[in-house]
């Protein structure tokens, strides 16, 4: 991808840096506060639950620059769509959309579903949109009105449709998400529509086929895709689980797919793979409104439904389930197997999983960014001393202090505690720690020395290292990578995943 604008390159890397490092952010119960520019502050919510931050560090992560199209409407009623009124779903998403710009917050609340309406007040929705075009405002001018909507993807838990918020400078997709009665579930703002990856050339497509599942039930059901080599089976399973953040079954992060990558290349050499969109991607709005959040519930508790869902299948060997862990993933792997009442889990595998806490790799993060000149000073301080406080052995998610300023102090509570090598010492699992050498998000220098001397008694804990990759397991030049890298359109190199389908296919039943 080639971004001409300077200016616009470098908001779109700033936005990267910022989202590769820190989960979403909720928003509070009062209203917003204005801004001027992008380099000021602003307050998203009043009260002990305010988050004062700079507004570019806030959005979940930078939204595409996409040209002024022609012949969009430039107005801020209805989007005039020739087929509107032939698709239930079009119109109520286009509706709800509609009823925000209009005020008339409380007719969209009217035209939510019952899980949205137990989430979301029209207060709520109204601090949403009014923030929302407020962050916008300094990169793409002021809101014109809507462009075109259209269905995009359907899946076994709602129907996406895309409406464009069209500015003076650009436009912005935006996602509303629909359940099978038509109800508006779920929104987001989508975050990138540049250059995304093929399919690697290892992929054999032939050689695997791939259904749609449903991981869990109820207000967080989350679709997903199970990707099983063909023949009689049964086969040895891998589940992926991602990192920090919002993020689909692929782990698309933007010119990236390493979970399609991982899937299809896994596939390809005789191991089923299991992958879903993550609750925080597929339920954003319920969940950035959930002032109980916690990261059980955002990547433990739907990894272990996923298991759930694996003891049925025919043609997956229940004894030979593995999991892959992601970043944020792969910390939370020793506390997947901690939680897993049914003993599902015969093996897991850490790719560029922290050892530490995460906020001391974050603190970690955002001193290398300001070294390089990718993030300005007050935006390293104030990450550093927000991040500090978790290490604060008083800190409490119930009572935070009034000057912790991230939203979601729970969330917080919950993970500022995880110490993944050390929960894994008494654990008896076999292990595959990988990492990039590159990889400046969690960096190998740091993360394996404390995983190997954690490790040091146990004998089925195997690592390997790639001197070319990055935390995303992408190849690059350098000594460290760089954030710019991820909007690269490349594959996974082959030989990561070949290591991986290795060392499953090297593992016993458990009962053996």
């Amino acid at each position: 991808m080639v971004l001409k604008n300077p200016i616009r390159k470098k908001s779109l890397v700033f936005g990267l840096v910022i989202s590769l490092c820190i989960p979403t952010i909720a928003y509070g119960k009062e209203p917003a506060a204005r801004s001027n520019s992008a380099g000021q502050i602003i307050n998203l919510v009043k009260g002990t639950n305010a988050a004062s931050i700079p507004i570019a560090l806030n959005l979940p992560s930078s939204p595409a620059f996409v040209p002024k199209k022609k012949g969009v409407l430039a107005g801020k009623g209805p989007i005039a769509e020739a087929n509107i009124h032939q698709d239930l779903f079009l119109q109520n998403a286009v509706q709800f959309a509609s009823d925000m710009e209009a005020g008339n917050y409380g007719q969209a609340l009217k035209s939510s579903s019952r899980p949205l309406k137990k989430s979301i007040s029209e207060q709520w929705l109204e601090i949403y949109w009014t923030t929302l075009k407020q962050q916008l405002q300094p990169q793409a001018g002021s809101f014109i009105g809507f462009g075109t909507a259209a269905v995009k993807e359907s899946n076994r838990v709602h129907k996406n449709v895309e409406v464009e918020l069209q500015f003076e400078r650009v436009m912005y997709p935006f996602t509303l998400r629909l359940d099978r009665s038509g109800k508006v579930d779920d929104f987001q703002l989508t975050t990138y529509t540049g250059l995304v990856a093929s399919d690697p050339a290892y992929s054999n497509p032939h050689s695997f086929t791939e259904k749609d599942v449903v991981i869990g039930k109820g207000d967080f059901a989350l679709p997903g895709t199970l990707s099983i080599p063909k023949g009689k089976g049964p086969f040895p399973v891998v589940v992926l689980v991602q990192g920090s953040g919002a993020t689909d079954k692929d782990e698309t992060a933007y010119a990236l797919k390493p979970f399609r990558d991982m899937a299809h290349g896994l596939a390809s050499k005789g191991i089923a793979v299991l992958r879903y969109n993550k609750r925080t991607f597929e339920h954003a709005a319920k969940i950035s409104a959930d002032q109980n959040h916690t990261v059980d519930k955002e990547t433990t508790d739907d990894a272990l439904l996923a298991t759930r869902l694996l003891e049925k299948e025919k043609k997956i060997n229940d004894e030979q389930i593995y999991m892959l862990g992601h970043s944020q993933g792969g910390m939370m792997v020793p506390q997947m197997i901690n939680q897993d009442k049914r003993q599902n889990i015969a093996g897991a595998i850490v790719m560029g999983g922290p050892a530490r806490t995460f906020q001391d790799v974050g603190i970690d993060q955002f001193h290398y960014l300001l070294s390089i000149g990718q993030i300005p000073q007050q935006a390293a301080e104030f990450y550093t001393t927000q991040f500090e406080m978790l290490n604060d052995p008083d800190f409490s998610g119930e009572n935070p202090p009034d000057e912790f300023l991230l939203g979601q102090a729970m969330f917080w509570d919950s993970i500022n505690d995880i110490r993944a090598a050390e929960m894994a010492k008494e654990q008896n699992e076999p292990l595959l720690i990988i990492q990039g050498e590159r990889d400046y998000q969690v960096v190998s220098d740091i993360e394996i020395p404390i995983w190997k001397e954690e490790l040091s008694h146990r004998n089925n804990v195997e690592y390997r290292l790639y001197p070319k990759l990055n935390h995303f397991f992408t190849e690059g030049e350098g000594e460290m990578s760089l954030p710019a890298e991820y909007l690269a359109p490349v594959n996974i190199p082959e030989y990561v995943v070949h290591d991986i389908a290795e060392w499953v296919k090297s593992k016993p039943n458990k009962s053996e």
